[in-house]
C-alpha cells in the first residue's frame, strides 16, 4: 500500500503537533502513557468504496499520515496491535501497546466527497501528570495538568522538521493493520 496523492495538507506540518511534541519531550505532562488519534476526511468515492482488504479505503488514504503522526509522538517502536475495519473499508480502528508500554489507538474514517479535505484531526496525548488535546486543523492546543487547563494558540503551519524522525515507509505497518483487520488476529508490527 502506498500513500495516495490527495490534496490533504500534511498534519505533521501543523504547529499544534510541533508544540505537543515539545511538551511530550520536556515532560510537561509527565511520562507518556497513551496516544489517541481520530482522523475523518472527505476522499475520492472510489477509495471510500473499496473493501477493507483491497487497495483504497480509509486505511490507505489516511493510514500513512496517521502512522507518521503517531510515530512522531511515541517514536520508532514495535507495537502489538489489533485492528478492525468496516466491510466497505470506510473506517478502520486499531488499538496497540508499544514496546515501551505506551497505549496507542487510532480511528480513521473516509467519507466520499468531491475534493479531499480533513474534517477532523484530533490527537489526545496522556501522560502521568496531565494530558493534551491537539486539534491539528485549528491553531489551538489544550494542555491539562494538575495546575489547571491552558489553551495555547498557534500561528500558521510551518514546514515539517525532516530531521525529527528518519524517513521510513509506512507500508509494512499499513499491511499489518490491514491483515489484523481482515483476520481478526493480534499482530506485532514495527514503525
Amino acid at each position: 500500500m502506498t500513500a495516495s496523492p490527495t490534496a490533504l495538507m500534511a498534519l505533521t506540518a501543523r504547529p499544534g503537533l510541533a508544540r505537543a511534541l515539545g511538551a511530550v519531550r520536556s515532560a510537561e505532562i509527565g511520562l507518556l502513557r497513551a496516544v489517541a488519534l481520530d482522523l475523518v476526511a472527505l476522499g475520492p468515492a472510489s477509495a471510500a468504496d473499496a473493501p477493507a482488504d483491497a487497495a483504497g479505503g480509509a486505511l490507505q488514504e489516511l493510514g500513512p499520515e496517521a502512522i507518521e503522526v503517531l510515530r512522531r509522538v511515541i517514536g520508532p517502536t514495535s507495537l502489538d496491535l489489533q485492528a478492525h475495519s468496516t466491510r466497505d473499508g470506510r473506517a478502520t480502528t486499531f488499538l496497540a501497546r508499544a514496546g515501551h508500554g505506551v497505549v496507542v489507538s487510532a480511528h480513521l474514517s473516509l467519507i466520499p466527497g468531491e475534493r479531499p479535505e480533513h474534517l477532523r484531526a484530533a490527537l489526545r496525548i496522556v501522560g502521568t501528570h496531565g494530558s493534551m488535546l491537539v486539534d491539528l486543523l485549528r491553531p489551538q492546543l489544550e494542555v491539562r495538568t494538575a495546575a489547571g487547563a491552558t489553551h495555547v494558540p498557534f500561528g500558521e503551519p510551518g514546514p515539517a522538521d525532516p530531521s525529527a524522525i528518519p524517513p521510513g515507509g509506512p507500508s509494512d505497518a499499513l499491511s499489518g493493520i490491514a491483515e489484523s483487520a481482515r483476520s481478526g488476529r493480534r499482530l506485532t508490527i514495527t514503525w
